[in-house]
């Protein structure tokens, strides 16, 4: 798989945004939750139901991705939830510190990641969208965190979670990307596929 969309497209996943355990259906290759923690489990619970129950098109159910928030929930999203991505964790973050940043990831939590299988994911267009000072916060922020993952081997992709075709950057320029963030050359190859 080349990409993670929110729209369906040929090869690539389709992941349908979720805010409750109502908005489930199953013509979508998986899940892309935001909210709390206690919405997740539900969702998640919800989920691990339908397809013990046989009642999942797809053997091993849906592919399930978190919308990371603060440090502190991050980790317990990590730890505790049956999650394949953690995505943006650098997104809901505070202020940056005077020699480090606020990144959502410390190398405690990425290493739990790297052993449980999750894989961070970057939103490439939710960035793309950011203008100014936000911005550079945010890829200072992406830097850290790639840095972080290299570290401890935990596996970090880039994603366009767009809901249209509008937009959308190919696998070069999230290649690109990669390479301004800093990524290793394996890192690059890797960072594009699902």
């Amino acid at each position: 798989m080349k990409d993670l969309n929110l729209f369906r497209v040929k090869d690539s996943v389709c992941l349908k945004e979720v805010f409750s355990k109502e908005d489930i259906s199953e013509e979508c290759d998986g899940y892309l939750i935001r909210g709390n923690e206690k919405v997740a489990r539900s969702i998640i619970e919800s989920l691990r139901s339908r397809v013990s129950g046989g009642r999942w098109p797809v053997a091993g159910g849906p592919i399930i991705g978190f919308v990371g928030g603060d440090d502190a929930m991050n980790r317990r999203a990590i730890e505790s939830l049956k999650i394949d991505y953690l995505v943006s964790p650098e997104a809901l973050t505070g202020k940056d510190g005077l020699k480090q940043r606020d990144s959502g990831l410390n190398h405690v939590v990425a290493k739990m990641a790297a052993e449980k299988g999750i894989l961070i994911v970057v939103d490439f267009g939710e960035i793309a969208s950011l203008k100014g000072k936000n911005k550079a916060e945010r890829i200072a922020r992406v830097m850290q965190n790639v840095k972080v993952c290299r570290k401890v081997g935990c596996g970090i992709r880039i994603a366009n979670l767009r809901k249209s075709k509008k937009g959308v950057a190919d696998e070069f320029g999230r290649k690109a990307f990669g390479v301004t963030l800093g990524m290793s050359s394996s890192e690059i190859r890797d960072c594009t596929q699902f």
